[in-house]
């Protein structure tokens, strides 16, 4: 049976989340304590046994500076006793009709590993994102330039930043602050930080998530002549060894280029035109 969950289930979605994606009970229960919301997730129920799940949060996908409302799915997930049945499938054929039903113009998610760009791709869902990528060695970043600076900021400054800088993408999914405030929030204690920037008189900004033995610049939001300026300043706050940078197609100047999200239109295509369709904020 296929079904919203409800209070009794917990238990049972945190030990599957656990098992599936190797996050820590504290780290799984945050996320179900402040961003999970039964209406956002639908579980295949066996005999009394949770043996699937999958969460489709909602966001407005920007086309042409107009938002059409549309689903993130993440967190799919099957019991390890219970994989190749087909209870994946059976769940995002289920949150398709949903979406459907509400009006949600589109599905997205991005797979957690390149093999599921097949699995994916079979059930629907074409790449339609792509991210620059490169792996920078702190000891060749240059100086800070006199003159920028960087700040943490809330997530509802970062919001307006991320906002106005992709307005002119062909598609843009636009995360909403509650969103943004869970991503700043729950990476505090390990040195997490949402970042703007002032490169030259203009606006930059970052999300740097520390991870073992390097950071990871998930979001970075500046011109691409000004990339080096930003990364010294992200260098200055972090003195790590490496960093993982990532920005929109075609921004970095740097490192290569690889596909990251896939979409699964629920009705007629919208038309994609201007900058490069941009994802980032993945459950990945």
């Amino acid at each position: 049976m296929i079904r919203h969950p409800d209070n009794k289930d917990l238990p049972q979605l945190i030990s599957l989340w656990e098992e599936a994606f190797g996050d820590s009970f504290e780290e799984t229960q945050a996320w179900f304590k402040a961003r999970h919301k039964d209406d956002n997730m639908l579980v295949y129920e066996e005999d009394g046994l949770i043996s699937g799940m999958m969460s489709m949060l909602p966001v407005d996908l920007m086309s042409q500076q107009k938002a059409y409302p549309a689903r993130y799915v993440f967190a799919v997930a099957t019991r390890k006793s219970h994989r190749g049945r087909g209870i994946s499938s059976r769940l995002l054929d289920k949150a398709h009709d949903l979406m459907r039903k509400e009006g949600s113009v589109a599905s997205l998610l991005v797979p957690a590993e390149d093999s599921l760009f097949d699995f994916y791709g079979k059930r629907g869902y074409q790449t339609q994102f792509f991210i620059d990528e490169a792996l920078v060695d702190g000891k060749d970043l240059q100086a800070v330039t006199a003159g920028d600076s960087a700040a943490q900021t809330s997530a509802a400054e970062y919001l307006s930043v991320r906002n106005e800088a992709f307005r002119d993408s062909g598609l843009f999914i636009r995360w909403d602050v509650e969103a943004l405030d869970f991503i700043r929030q729950s990476g505090l204690s390990n040195g997490d930080q949402m970042l703007t920037m002032r490169i030259g008189g203009r606006t930059a900004a970052a999300v740097c998530m520390v991870r073992e033995g390097y950071v990871r610049v998930t979001e970075l939001i500046c011109q691409t002549g000004d990339v080096p300026r930003a990364l010294a300043l992200i260098h200055q706050r972090y003195q790590a060894r490496h960093y993982q940078v990532r920005m929109r197609e075609g921004s970095l100047g740097m490192g290569s280029n690889r596909p990251f999200g896939m979409i699964h239109w629920l009705g007629e295509p919208l038309a994609v035109n201007g900058s490069p369709p941009y994802l980032s904020f993945a459950k990945d």
